[in-house]
């Protein structure tokens, strides 16, 4: 049996499905919900004759220095929204517990399996380095500025004559009944002359590629998953396939050449990463494009466009192996494979449980 840690948020559908399959193949699965520290969690560490120890308190919680087999380090939160302490106390509050809550990830478990490792994570999330580990590899990337110069961007602008804009994080805001993303779209030097805050606000931004198809490939350790994603017969996907409605999107297993799986696959081992979801463009022309690497990206949404592909077993399975030489195809295939649809249901109300009781 494997002990697994999932650090997450109590709204994470993903990390909830995958402890729920974790625990059905007979393996242990903590969670921990990082928002609540500190106002409903304790972070205890203890160093002096003897060997280092740690604990974790909060509700349902308790940790008092367990070994885990593995370490997933799905979604952890810094919420700390310290309501209690004087407005001028906060800073100070906030470094010191933020201080102690990264001890975790940088002292404790080393022994442990991590998916993925904190500082690999944190580095593998620079746009930039992205690119430049894609194009050592051997990748093609698209035309890239970076900037919040006003006059750079009009002169990329200018030269590439259709460009994009992206952001380096997720933007979001709530509306009254729904949540509002910002996705890729297509800008114009007036776009940018007319913006008197341009300057402050720094953005991605890329010569627009021609389409043919875009392809999204969900690494796990050595073995991958591809789909094609049919994005330029919509409208409304013609920049980001993320503005089609998801029961319109086409999703269907793709076999990726083996030259550019070598290729993604140097940039999974360059960036330390053993998970990770690879962004692709495939030109009229057959010629693939790198886009972005998520090291945290959702990946279920594939098994509910296309119940076939059983990313939930292959993920739940990934993580017991505990190994970054995973093979998907040295699995038992005459063992039943978890469907995602038929956990949902309990997958949903736990979600809605945890939404109650912690901090989201």
């Amino acid at each position: 049996m494997k002990k697994v840690l999932i650090a997450t948020k109590p709204d994470d559908l993903h990390a909830i499905l995958v402890s729920i399959a974790l625990e059905t193949k007979g393996h242990q699965c903590v969670m921990w919900y990082t928002g609540d520290f500190p106002e409903q969690q304790s972070l205890s560490f203890r160093i002096g004759e003897n060997k280092l120890r740690w604990k974790a308190k909060g509700k349902n919680f308790n940790i008092d220095h367990d070994a885990f087999d593995v370490i997933w380090l799905r979604r952890p939160v810094k919420r700390m929204a310290l309501d209690k302490i004087h407005e001028d106390d906060k800073p100070f509050a906030l470094k010191e517990a933020a201080q102690l809550f990264d001890t975790v990830w940088r002292v404790t478990n080393q022994e442990s399996w991590w998916v993925n490792y904190h500082e690999n994570a944190r580095k593998s999330n620079c746009k930039l380095l992205q690119l430049k580990l894609a194009k050592e590899a051997g990748l093609t990337i698209p035309e890239t500025l970076m900037s919040n110069d006003v006059s750079e961007i009009c002169q990329f602008i200018k030269k590439y004559k259709k460009v994009i804009y992206k952001t380096f994080y997720p933007m979001y805001w709530q509306e009254q009944t729904s949540l509002r993303l910002a996705y890729t779209t297509p800008i114009s030097e007036e776009d940018i002359t007319q913006n008197l805050t341009a300057h402050l606000v720094p953005g991605i931004y890329q010569a627009l590629l021609p389409k043919k198809f875009e392809l999204r490939v969900t690494y796990f350790g050595s073995f991958h998953v591809c789909v094609k994603l049919d994005s330029q017969i919509h409208d409304r996907g013609k920049e980001d396939w993320r503005y089609i409605p998801a029961e319109q999107l086409s999703v269907v297993p793709y076999d990726l050449p083996e030259e550019i799986d070598a290729m993604c696959q140097t940039i999974m081992r360059q960036s330390g990463l053993q998970f990770g979801c690879i962004d692709l463009i495939v030109t009229p022309d057959n010629d693939y494009y790198f886009l972005e690497i998520n090291e945290a990206g959702q990946f279920l949404w594939i098994e509910q466009a296309n119940p076939d592909i059983k990313m939930l077993d292959i993920f739940s399975e990934f993580l017991i192996n505990g190994k970054d030489c995973f093979d998907g195809h040295d699995k038992k295939m005459n063992k039943p494979q978890l469907s995602m649809q038929a956990m949902m249901s309990k997958a949903m109300k736990k979600m809605r449980d945890n939404c109650q009781h912690h901090q989201v």
